[in-house]
């Protein structure tokens, strides 16, 4: 169910929108409420929350749409940077990894685009931390939810990834292996 809504992220949304509209409608109508306002009342949270399901899955989370292999849709962020500055922003790119360095390309959002200059970082090293799951806050950033978050020291510094666990896989697979 999970990948066929994958595939149709429209579809979905309507689905979800309509179970929300039955059980909203359903228990307006439980609680004693007229079916007026049931209705009402359904129609308005089925669209919020059908709407909701669609704008948090447009992204696209896979590297299918990347037209070279060994390349990967990820976020990144500086942490450690001084307070309003790029600490909390997260910017989505694409990673080319090799042994020891990622080259980060800062991309427009849907298009993959490349805006902006490359980045390379060297030098990498991972946390002791184990990835974590990215958070609300992370996503108000249109980080998706399904989306792991890991720590790398690097020359410049300590910088966040966020990216799906099979690239990040793929990106500490790449990164460690020697040159």
């Amino acid at each position: 169910m999970r990948k066929w809504g994958e595939m149709h992220p429209a579809l979905r949304a309507v689905l979800v929108g309509v179970v929300a509209f039955a059980a909203i409608v359903a228990a307006g109508l439980i609680l004693g409420g007229d079916l007026d306002d049931a209705v009402a009342n359904a129609v308005f949270y089925a669209l919020m929350i059908g709407g909701g399901v669609f704008f948090l899955t447009r992204f696209p989370t896979d590297t299918a749409k990347l037209d070279e292999p060994g390349r990967f849709i990820i976020f990144l962020r500086f942490p450690d940077s001084s307070p309003g500055s790029l600490s909390s922003i997260w910017q989505v790119g694409v990673a080319s990894p090799s042994p020891g360095r990622i080259d980060f390309q800062p991309t427009v959002h849907d298009q993959l685009i490349p805006t902006g200059r490359s980045k390379a970082f060297t030098g990498l090293r991972a946390m002791k931390s184990l990835p974590r799951k990215a958070n609300r806050h992370d996503n108000k950033q249109e980080v998706p939810l399904d989306f792991q978050v890991i720590t790398l020291n690097s020359d410049g510094g300590v910088i966040e990834i966020a990216a799906t666990p099979a690239t990040l896989q793929n990106l500490q697979r790449v990164v460690s292996t020697p040159s």
